[in-house]
Order: C-alpha cells, then structure tokens, then sequence
C-alpha cells in the first residue's frame, strides 16, 4: 500500500516548498509541537487537502443544480451558505497552517503545569543522592508527566543520535520550547552542573520559586476567569436578550415588516448559543491550571443516559408541536399536570418537558461528579497530612516501611483506607511499586498519585532519606494550599449565572405580557400560546448551557457543571412561574 503522505510528497512538493518559503516559522513551530514529520512533507498534504476541498464548491455550483433545481432558486448573497462554500479550499490551508502553532501552544501550556513538580521531583531524587541525569532518564517512565517525558525522549535522543553531552543536550532542547520556565529550569541545571555549583540547593530554590509564582498564577487566574465571566454574562445573557426582545418584536408584529423566520430563531437558540457556550469553555480550559490526567469516566454516565433524554424530548417537547411524536401519551399527560399543578402558563409546556428531560438525564453525572470530587478532594487531605507525619516519625529513625505500618492507624480521613492497604501490602512482602500501581488504579486525583509516587520513588532511591521526605511534604502542603486557594477564588462566580439566567427568562417574559396586554388593548391579538411554546424551551436550553459554562470555569471540570446545569434549568422555570403569576402581585393587571 502506497504511503499517503509519500503519495502528497510526491505530487504536491512543489506547493509544500512554496508554502515553507512563505511560512518561515512552520519548522519551529512543528519542533516545538512535537510534530515527527518533515515540514515539507507536512505542507504537501495540506496542499492535497486543500486542493481535494475545492471540488465541494464546484459541486455545488456546477453539479448539484442539475439534479436539484431549486438549489438556483435560493437567494443571492454574501451569506449563503452555498457561497461560503467557495471559502472552503481557503479555510482548510489557514486550518492546516495554524495547527502546529496551535499544538505547540496547547502542549506548552500542558507542559507548563507539569515544570514544578517535575522540579519537584528531581528535588527529592536529588536530595536521596541520585545523580541529575538519571534523574531526568526517570522522569521519562512517569506517566503522570506525559508531556515532560516526551521532553526527556527528545533529550536522550539528542544524546544518542548526535553524541551531544547530556548538559549540552538539555541546553539545546530548552531552547527549542518557548516556556519561560522550563528554559530556566533546565539551562539554570545545565549551568550549575558546569560549574559545579550545589544542584540539590538551585533545585530547592527554584522549585520553591516556581510554586511562589503558580500561586500567584492563580490569583490572578480568578481575576482572569471573573472577567471571562462578565464578558459571558454579556455575550450570553444581555446580548441573548437584546436579540430575544427582537424576536419577541417580530413574531408579535408580523405585519411591521421586520420578519424573522422562526428557523432563524432556532439556528440562532440551538446552535449559535450553544456554539458560543462551547467557545467560552474553551478559553476557560486555556486560562486554567488543567493537571495532566483527568478522570473521563464520568462522562460515560452521561452517554448512556443520552438515548432516555432523546426519547423525553421527543415525547415531552415535540409532541406538544407535532402528535406524530407521540408515542407514551402518559409522559404527555404527565407534563400537562405539572403545568396546571404548578400553575405555569399555557404554552409552557414544551419548556417544562425540556427542563425536565435535562434534569432526567443530568442527575445521574452530577451524583457521580458530586461523589468523585468529595472522595478525591478528601484523599488529597489525608495524603497531604500522611505526609507530614510521615517525616516527623522517621525522625524516630523508624525505617519508612514501618512508619507507612505505624500511621496507618491513625485516621486520614478518605486516605485511611488505602493507608491501611499499603500496610497491608508491606506486610505481604508486595514492592513498593506494587503498592503504588494499585493506589493509582483507584484514586483519579492526579495531585494525590503524584505525591504518592514521590513519596515510594524517595524510598526506593534514598532510602527515604529525612531530607527527601521533608522536601516532599513541604511541597505537598504547598500543593495543597494551591488548590484551596484555587477553589476559594474561584467560588464566588457561582452567583453571576444565576442571576443572569432569571433575568434573561423573567425579562423575556415579561416583555412579552408587556406586548400581549398592549395589542390587548388596542383590540388586536397575537397567538400568545404559540410564542410561549416557540420561545421558551430555547430559554431553558440556554440557562442550561449557562451552568455547563459555570461548572467549567468554576471547578475546572465539564462534568460539575451539569449540577448547575440542573439548578439553573429550575431556575429558569421558576422564573417562567413567578413572571407569568405577576398579575398575583399586582404588577399586571389580571
């Protein structure tokens, strides 16, 4: 079988070198990326692909219309879709031209998380007396430092493919990824080594520098995150209803000669909004401190209640607009008896089965999510306090298998339970690496696994020397305070959704009873139950969205956000129930 990319090499070279002759900065960036590919050879497929992607106009254009006549009817324009179309070829250049700067980015800011405690980590091997190239060779086996040991690979490689010393080496690679901190970790190392200066003493230094300044990262990061919270509050609350409002214009006054086609309205609700939702977290995801192995289990929970909420939405949103949907008539009746039993508008129907499908199939992944981060975050704690105790009762000059025997009587909270295997285990006689690997089959939390592994890696190599232990639980608790601080910043951005969310849905009613009451009064009518049915499921879909956005910029994770994702869908009906029982108050008239 030809090889493909020998197949684009081999006929589209001559558009590769002219690319790479324009583009000067693609060789680094695919460096720094990682990319094992020569980027000539890189360029040539993107040159297939773009060239592949101009047929799909042509079809359009030329093909198509022979066969589908009304595809000439559709109007003219900048914006149809059909002649965006024409853009595509263009499209999949700059797309193939910007990825490995973008997959250089990405692994930077994935390596940058990883740089204090691979600092770290050569502090404590340093400090059992393991020399700092060996050192670097074992960060390569850590899997909990994925990219960094890719960073490693590329070291030894240098070593063994061009005979480069290993001081020389690590200069050269830290010259190749733009990141502050890895180039003073590592040509900083490199030097001291040269001179022969105190390594242990520089690594401690910076080690100790580098977790001074992740905290100040993650002050600021709460500073950073409650303005991407204002800038969504204003995106996706106040610019969602301005547009509301002129939906709500258009489809009460049809005859204004401002009309808008309710197929706008729902590109616009279930597809713009949610495209936005998703660009938000995105840059929430970039602007965090995302640790290197996440626990993705939980969103198998949510997969396998997709199907349910499929069938919920087709029997207890759709139907109210189509009977052919119907299929369980008693889901139906069931939401019609919420409506009258709660006392909510005609027409709400649809957006109290929406909320109710959401929240079907959200309470299972917010009940695993709840449960995981508790069990997790309690681990954290009784790890970071084990290790504390840990160096005062080597002090002892117990020998470190028998102090892990001796605390593990002591209570830890979460952790107590896996302590209590450990001792068990070295009961037995299990290794110590043994030990770990099961630890690390059943805690997910990545900053648990990483002291944990410290920790028996300082056994194995020092003997688990005093001044190793003490270096790792000083680093630990220091970790640790991270994360609470991380979390108390953060925590406060929890009130913006929500208001936010009842605003837009109160506000949105209530101008529509404005304009129901107004036509009312001047004798004209417009079909009230019909615009209630039409525009508020998109209000509950969006109030939704808005927590899935809220979990993620708060905590970090999707999946904490379908819990705010369910208060706030309630949220959105109660504010459906107490906008349209304003007449109850006095505030309309009856």
């Amino acid at each position: 079988m030809i090889n493909f990319k020998a197949f684009c090499h081999a006929h589209f070279n001559s558009l590769g070198r002219a690319l790479l002759r324009v583009y000067k900065g693609l060789e680094g960036n695919m460096d720094a990326a990682n990319m094992k590919t020569h980027p000539e050879v890189y360029l040539s497929v993107v040159s297939f692909f773009s060239i592949i992607t101009i047929s799909i106009p042509i079809a359009f254009f030329f093909v198509f219309p022979i066969f589908f006549p009304n595809l000439l009817n559709m109007p003219t324009g900048f914006f149809n879709p059909f002649y965006l179309l024409a853009f595509s070829p263009l499209l999949i250049l700059l797309a193939g031209l910007l990825f490995p700067k973008l997959l250089a980015s990405s692994r930077v800011s994935r390596l940058k998380v990883e740089i204090p405690y691979a600092s770290m980590y050569l502090s404590v091997m340093a400090s059992g007396g393991l020399s700092p190239y060996r050192s670097l060779l074992r960060i390569k086996t850590v899997n909990l430092l994925p990219k960094l040991s890719d960073e490693i690979k590329r070291i030894q490689s240098l070593v063994l493919s061009s005979g480069l010393d290993p001081v020389s080496a690590m200069e050269k690679a830290a010259k190749v990824i733009g990141l502050t901190e890895y180039k003073e970790l590592l040509l900083g190392y490199a030097s001291t080594l040269r001179t022969g200066g105190d390594v242990l003493h520089y690594l401690y230094s910076q080690t100790e520098a580098m977790f001074r300044e992740m905290a100040a990262k993650i002050k600021a990061m709460g500073e950073n995150m409650a303005i991407l919270m204002e800038a969504y509050t204003i995106v996706g609350i106040l610019g969602s209803l301005g547009l509301y409002m002129i939906f709500v214009v258009s489809f009460a006054f049809p005859d204004m000669g401002m009309t808008i086609p309710p197929e706008m309205f729902l590109l616009f609700a279930f597809v713009i909004l949610p495209i936005i939702s998703v660009a938000f977290m995105y840059m929430a995801d970039r602007l965090q401190i995302n640790y290197p192995v996440s626990y993705w289990k939980n969103y198998l929970v949510f997969a396998a209640m997709l199907p349910l909420g499929l069938l919920l939405i087709t029997q207890v949103v759709l139907s109210f607009f189509s009977q052919n949907f119907l299929i369980f008539p008693f889901l139906q009746n069931f939401i019609i008896l919420l409506r009258t039993g709660s006392g909510l508008m005609d027409g709400s129907e649809p957006a109290i089965g929406l909320a109710f499908s959401l929240i079907v199939i959200s309470i299972p992944i917010a009940i695993v999510d709840y449960s995981y981060s508790k069990k997790e975050g309690g681990i954290l704690q009784g790890v970071t306090r084990f290790l504390r105790d840990l160096v005062e009762t080597r002090k002892t000059g117990l020998s470190p298998e028998r102090c892990i025997q001796a605390l593990s009587k002591r209570d830890y909270g979460k952790f107590s339970n896996h302590l209590k295997t450990m001792s068990s285990g070295l009961s037995w006689g299990l290794s110590l690496r043994k030990i770990f690997d099961d630890f690390s089959n059943k805690v997910k939390n990545w900053l648990s696994q990483v002291n944990m592994y410290l920790l028996i890696d300082s056994i194995e190599i020092g003997g688990g020397a005093e001044e190793s232990l003490e270096t790792l639980a000083t680093f630990s608790e220091s970790a640790g305070a991270m994360e609470k601080e991380r979390k108390s910043v953060l925590l406060p951005l929890l009130i913006v959704p929500y208001m936010g969310a009842f605003l837009l849905t109160a506000t949105t009613i209530m101008f529509l009873q404005f304009f129901t009451n107004m036509t009312a009064a001047g004798g004209a009518s417009i079909p009230y139950v019909s615009l209630c049915r039409l525009l508020l499921p998109p209000l509950v879909f969006h109030s939704y969205m808005v927590g899935i956005v809220t979990g993620k910029t708060v905590s970090g994770r999707i999946s904490s956000g379908f819990k705010h994702g369910i208060f706030l869908a309630l949220t959105a009906i109660v504010g459906i129930w107490l906008t349209s029982n304003l007449s109850l108050f006095g505030i309309f008239g009856g």
